[in-house]
């Protein structure tokens, strides 16, 4: 059941992205196109799928269990933002492109490829430790992803990270931590502004591929080796450490290690565009992962299961 899903997943989101690429191809969108659909993703349809992640969602892990799971979900963003520092540098990456490759593994997809599998594995209430991991990822992507990423334009200043999804993440974790009620209607928008955002940014991937000869991506042993650290290695690292916070038997380590074992997160397209990182880089990186994780994800899931 698991590997029908990944791999359902995995060929909707390389469809999507050569629907970017073909339409780039034929000269019906172009890079000023991509930029500028970029900041719509990240200052409308990203805020909406955050927002929309926690609206009336009733948490079901409370106090002690609650502060292990999220102390658990960061430790595993920082394993991986660790492992990513590391495997930049031995790469060789430079330059910008260093960043962007250890973004790449930092972050994943583990929202349109990671609740499915969670929701087919451990079930619907599963979902719910799942989406944990949104608060890390969104925090951490929107401080230290736009602070790297912004390096070369000039010093960092406090409010270069204050972005519209660094905003929606604040409210997000206070909507959740206080049971706050969303009005239906206003859940609904932004449920449906958030389902935008796969589409658009799987489009934006596919653009950026169009400027990026397909025969060298395919021989980019670099990108190969940055795209199995991803799924591999960073599932294991942080399914073994976090073993070490969580209580033993807890089905919230199975989920996260699902959650770590996703492709490269396609926000690392958008933000390099956005910000004049190279996303050509990063759309190698997206594509490859997403393809080689129809391999990896569901070995990794019985490895841990």
């Amino acid at each position: 059941m698991s590997v029908t899903i990944v791999l359902e997943k995995m060929v909707m989101l390389v469809l999507l992205m050569l629907v970017g690429f073909g339409c780039a191809r034929a000269g019906w969108i172009d890079a000023a196109f991509s930029r500028k659909a970029s900041k719509l993703v990240m200052s409308v349809f990203i805020v909406g799928m955050i927002l929309s992640s926690v609206a009336n969602v009733q948490p079901q892990l409370a106090g002690e269990e609650l502060a292990l799971a999220l102390a658990a979900a960061f430790v595993g963003f920082l394993i991986s933002g660790a492992i990513g520092w590391l495997a930049a540098r031995v790469l060789g990456f430079r330059g910008r492109d260093r960043d962007v490759a250890m973004l790449s593994v930092f972050f994943m997809n583990n929202m349109f490829i990671g609740f499915p599998v969670v929701e087919a594995l451990c079930g619907k209430e599963a979902v719910f430790s799942a989406s944990l991991t949104n608060i890390p990822f969104n925090l951490l992507l929107y401080t230290v992803g736009v602070a790297l990423l912004r390096a070369e334009r000039g010093p960092f200043r406090p409010r270069d990270v204050l972005t519209a999804p660094l905003v929606a993440t604040v409210l997000a974790i206070v909507l959740f931590l206080f049971e706050i009620p969303v009005p239906g209607l206003i859940a609904d928008t932004l449920s449906t502004l958030g389902a935008a955002t796969v589409p658009m940014s799987m489009v934006i991937v596919g653009v950026s591929l169009s400027a990026v000869p397909m025969r060298a991506a395919l021989r980019d042993v670099r990108c190969y080796a940055l795209s199995l650290v991803r799924l591999v290695v960073c599932p294991l690292v942080c399914w073994a450490v976090m073993g070490l916070i969580l209580p033993e038997g807890t089905q919230t380590l199975g989920v996260y290690t699902i959650e770590m074992a996703c492709p490269s997160a396609a926000m690392i397209t958008i933000l390099s565009v956005q910000f004049g990182a190279d996303d050509r880089l990063a759309s190698r990186i997206n594509f490859l992962s997403t393809v080689l994780c129809a391999v990896t994800l569901p070995l990794v899931t019985w490895l841990v299961f």
